[in-house]
């Protein structure tokens, strides 16, 4: 973390703004650090935000004051980040809340309200289902109801039915597709009028 930091500044660089960059960093970073420890109350909070800060600052480096007003520049900065932080993490505990009492409400709720609520949506399925399965065409209509409801095989149903098996697995996926349909239309219905 802050510990893993260089001590010393990295010469060697042939670019100007690195270099200054570079002793700003150094000569100020455990101050801002301090001061962000002591503000926020967290270390990591306050390492996060001076981080940030230098990182903004190295993306400005020709629009930087000079030297000698680096010191209050980078207090009056370091003072900017640490209230976008309250404010962003006052909103967040605002939102939390929120989620919290809507939650909280919608588990509240009547719970004989709910439960009539859930054995209506699984009536309603399943009369859409059974109007589905009665407006199939008759061969398809005793082909699925034979494997859903009597758990046939299709080399079964094949032999009763005198069909190929190739004509019995088509009707099977025909009938599901159907049905998927309908049960897909009715999911959507119920998650809209929640």
């Amino acid at each position: 973390m802050w510990k893993d930091r260089p001590s010393t500044p990295e010469t060697g660089s042939s670019n100007p703004d690195e270099q200054v960059f570079n002793e700003l960093y150094h000569q100020h970073w455990e101050l801002l650090f301090k001061l962000a420890c002591k503000k926020t109350g967290s270390a990591e909070d306050a390492y996060d935000i001076v981080h940030d800060l230098f990182a903004d600052i190295w993306r400005a480096m020709p629009a930087l004051p000079d030297a000698t007003g680096a010191r209050s520049y980078l207090v009056a900065c370091l003072y900017n980040k640490i209230f976008n932080y309250f404010r962003s993490k006052g909103l967040r505990e605002k939102h939390y809340k929120n989620l919290e009492v809507f939650l909280t409400q919608q588990t509240i709720a009547d719970p004989n309200n709910v439960l009539m609520q859930q054995e209506q949506e699984q009536e309603n399925m399943h009369q859409a289902i059974e109007k589905e399965i009665t407006g199939m065409p008759d061969k398809m209509k005793r082909i699925f109801i034979r494997n859903y409801y009597h758990d046939q095989t299709i080399a079964q149903i094949a032999g009763d039915l005198s069909l190929s098996r190739q004509t019995v697995k088509n009707q099977l996926h025909i009938a599901s597709k159907r049905l998927r349909r309908v049960v897909k239309q009715l999911a959507i219905q119920v998650f809209f009028f929640l």
